[in-house]
């Protein structure tokens, strides 16, 4: 049966290609201008900005089936896991950025500990699938809708990635905020513009959990896309 998706499935289809589209255009970027600067923590945010874009794959690739197959992909949670697999990567990667920038003498061990969280989440959403995401295989997809694909925010994933985004938060977003008023000129301009990209990747990344698909989701991934942005020009 052919699929005409609502207005929320259109705008989630759309912005969903829209932020991983950019993702991998503005990542490939930042791997460009690393190797032209010699800048190492460039290509690592051209990492984090890749695996942020890609946490948008699997509502991406449904939109996509929905308009050349006229159908949704399986509802089995490989929607979400195609999404989620994504999310140690950018934490990973984001942190050892803040490591380098805030704690150059402990980065290692530091690094270390949101390496095992991240690990620790990424098994528990491929153990767990059905309590991890918002999805039940046993009841039918609406016919207008995209699969959703949001994380379960009381499930153990769902409480480990609020959990990390808030170590995030007060890491890199309060940690550069900290460093920015310790310094002066344009150092002091970068550890604000880099605090600002992380404290808008965390809002509007826990947001993205929370809301359902409609006009108030186009706000909420250009604030996502946008903490890139901040976080190269504070880089």
């Amino acid at each position: 049966m052919a699929i005409d998706l609502d207005i929320n499935g259109w705008i989630d289809g759309i912005t969903a290609s829209g932020v991983v589209i950019f993702g991998i255009v503005i990542g490939l970027f930042f791997f460009y201008k690393s190797r032209k600067r010699n800048a190492k923590l460039l290509t690592y945010l051209g990492l984090a900005n890749l695996f942020a874009g890609l946490m948008f794959l699997g509502v991406f690739l449904d939109f996509l089936f929905v308009l050349i197959v006229q159908q949704n992909i399986v509802n089995n949670g490989t929607v979400a896991l195609i999404s989620y697999i994504w999310f140690a990567p950018v934490i990973i990667s984001a942190m050892y950025i803040g490591a380098e920038l805030l704690t150059p003498k402990i980065k290692k061990p530091i690094f270390i500990i949101f390496l095992i969280l991240s690990i620790i989440f990424e098994i528990i959403i491929f153990i767990d699938p059905i309590n991890s995401f918002k999805f039940n295989p046993a009841i039918p997809l609406p016919p207008d809708n995209l699969i959703d694909y949001n994380v379960n925010l009381l499930s153990l994933a769902g409480i480990l990635m609020g959990g990390l985004l808030l170590l995030v938060l007060v890491f890199l977003g309060l940690g550069f905020l900290y460093k920015a008023f310790q310094s002066s000129g344009v150092i002091r301009k970068n550890f604000f513009l880099l605090s600002a990209g992380s404290i808008s990747f965390c809002i509007f990344g826990l947001l993205e959990g929370l809301i359902a698909p409609g006009p108030l989701v186009i706000f909420v991934r250009l604030g996502y896309v946008s903490s890139f942005i901040l976080m190269y020009y504070g880089l």
